[in-house]
């Protein structure tokens, strides 16, 4: 059974099934170069999953989408709002959102869509199309995390923004089962809540949660913030719940943002952050406590579960499972023996969540654990010579090109590394990585400032070896989707500080020799030469822009920034002048 799981909105993608394995999963876009690819539909992503798994729409058996699209038609999901209605006054643009949302998940509407878009770009006529079926849309980050995990049992926790009504929900898996224990519904939203900080302090909603997450490391505790964020994120009537003031959030007037209302503001007593405002010790401050806030109210739903149920493991599913210290402060609390976040557990992954659900739902073996997200396009050595060929570029084959490639890396040369299918999920992960030498903080500087160009507070990642992660890594056991944080042991301090966190922690992909061998080879001949092996990987793109996909889109990213080479395929392509020695590129603090 062939199985095409998408979705359309911020982060479209799409995800194709046979019998349960996931054979392909590619965002839209890594193929247009749009970052977020807001609002598009993947019809280029479905077209590259047939691609890679050999087959037509012909051969597809039913396209499965991760919305509870029936509760939008029947009245149900009305029925919901005007209850919300309600208890909290909306504002019109609240209301506009939900005739929105009436509108585009009705079953006949996404149907529409669909088939408009597979008729126009691949000219079949819409009888012989196979038919849309609708997996909820918590359930779908759920199967994901659960079904995909090596847990025979486990909690599986799922937080959002939202999704159909929910925003937090906890479930019970065991086997091919899975039973929903709670829902929170919105508009009590973690998801909401961290979002309406995000923009706050400067940053765009569902695209710069991550920067918060980087600043919160640099601030202080700060009492008047933290009592002044628990008027807004409240603990719940249930005391182990938690509730969300939408008075603060969408229900009011918006001077700054659709995300958060004047009266937060003014609960705050601090301006917004707009355009180019330089971050303040405030900020970070502010960050600090909304991390943390985030994080308590987590942790006290979980410990309920935890107690309530006696399961020792956990699944992580939903955007906000995007927070790695969220995931890293989970997992070191001793709540559970195992914490597992899924590694694309945003809106991006609901066609893999979909699509594995409806396997098991139809009566399907469960699948077996998640080995890696290597399921994207990837391109022989004649292809990327033909393209090199074709572009003009000077380039050689060495004999041990992991062997060169660790040279120039010691040598304090930056590398650009593609090699094999693209990675899925926002990881870099050893597919399409900028790789630098992790032992001085001058390399994860000039990475910074002439790659990059992103903010002083954001951290580069390790990639090391499964076999030394003991050596860097307190507690270390495989973590190869760079989901969960560490504390660096003090040998990581002195030998990689390029890669520790300004909090003492590394956000960790432990590289297998079965999984990405290339790249484990790479870290052994950087070990070497170096006696480490670890090295600085961040994703293979300039701030703004999707990860490279493409040979071509790799020879953009490359000459149009300072990294020093190129190892691609087999082959090896070097710029005659390293840019340290260009005039003005410096260090950073």
């Amino acid at each position: 059974m062939n199985l095409i799981g998408y979705f359309h909105g911020v982060d479209p993608a799409a995800c194709l099934v046979r019998d349960g394995e996931v054979v392909a999963f590619v965002e839209e876009e890594r193929l247009i170069r749009f970052k977020h690819a807001s609002g598009l539909f993947p019809i280029r992503a479905i077209a590259a999953c047939l691609e890679i798994g050999g087959l037509e729409i012909a051969n597809i058996d039913g396209f499965v989408y991760g919305w509870d699209a029936p509760r939008y038609a029947n009245g149900e999901m009305a029925l919901f709002y005007e209850r919300v209605n309600e208890i909290h006054s909306p504002d019109a643009g609240t209301r506009a959102w939900q005739a929105r949302n009436l509108a585009w998940f009705k079953p006949a509407a996404l149907e529409r869509r669909l088939y408009d878009e597979l008729v126009r770009f691949f000219g079949i006529e819409r009888a012989a199309l196979p038919p849309l079926t609708f997996f909820p849309h918590h359930e779908t980050h759920a199967a994901a995390a659960f079904y995909l995990s090596p847990f025979d049992e486990a909690l599986v926790l799922v937080v959002d923004g939202s999704g159909d009504s929910d925003s937090t929900t906890v479930w019970h898996g065991r086997g091919a089962d899975l039973q929903c224990l709670d829902r929170i519904e919105i508009p009590h939203s973690l998801g909401w809540f961290y979002a309406a900080l995000t923009e706050y302090l400067g940053f765009r909603a569902y695209d710069g949660e991550y920067k918060v997450m980087g600043l919160a490391a640099y601030g202080r505790e700060s009492l008047d913030f933290r009592d002044k964020l628990a008027g807004v994120l409240t603990t719940g009537s249930r005391g182990f719940d938690y509730g969300l003031d939408p008075s603060f959030i969408h229900h009011g007037k918006h001077s700054y943002s659709e995300r958060f209302t004047d009266r937060l503001v003014e609960h705050l007593g601090i301006p917004p952050r707009l355009g180019p405002a330089a971050i303040e010790p405030v900020h970070e401050d502010l960050a600090f406590e909304t991390q943390r806030a985030l994080e308590e109210a987590v942790l006290r739903y979980l410990t309920h579960y935890r107690g309530h149920t006696g399961v020792e493991d956990l699944c992580i599913g939903g955007g906000v499972g995007l927070n790695v210290k969220m995931n890293s402060r989970i997992d070191r609390s001793g709540l559970f023996r195992r914490v597992a976040p899924f590694p694309v557990p945003s809106d991006s992954g609901l066609g893999i969540g979909a699509t594995i659900g409806e396997w098991v739902k139809r009566g399907g073996a469960r699948p077996e654990p998640l080995e890696h997200v290597y399921w994207g396009p990837s391109h022989a050595d004649d292809e990327i010579e033909g393209q090199i060929r074709a572009c003009g570029l000077a380039f050689r084959r060495p004999e041990d090109l992991e062997d060169e490639t660790a040279r120039l890396l010691s040598e304090g040369k930056v590398v650009a590394w593609f090699q094999g299918a693209l990675e899925g999920g926002p990881r870099a992960l050893g597919a399409r990585s900028i790789l630098a030498d992790p032992r001085a903080v001058e390399s994860r500087d000039r990475v910074n400032e002439a790659i990059k160009f992103r903010e002083y507070w954001r951290p580069f990642c390790p990639s090391l070896t499964e076999e030394a992660a003991s050596r860097f890594l307190r507690n270390a056991r495989p973590a190869p989707y760079m989901i969960l944080a560490f504390e660096a042991t003090d040998e990581a301090r002195e030998t990689v500080p390029g890669v520790v966190h300004v909090d003492g922690t590394m956000r960790a992909q432990t590289v297998s020799r079965d999984t990405n061998p290339r790249y484990h080879r790479l870290l052994e001949r950087f070990e070497e030469r170096t006696g480490v092996p670890v090295l600085l990987n961040t994703s293979f793109n300039i701030k703004g822009e999707a990860i490279v996909c493409s040979p071509r889109d790799a020879f953009r990213t490359f000459w149009s920034t300072g990294i020093d080479a190129l190892a691609i395929g087999a082959f090896l392509i070097e710029k005659p002048e390293a840019p340290s020695s260009v005039e003005g590129v410096g260090s950073h603090r």
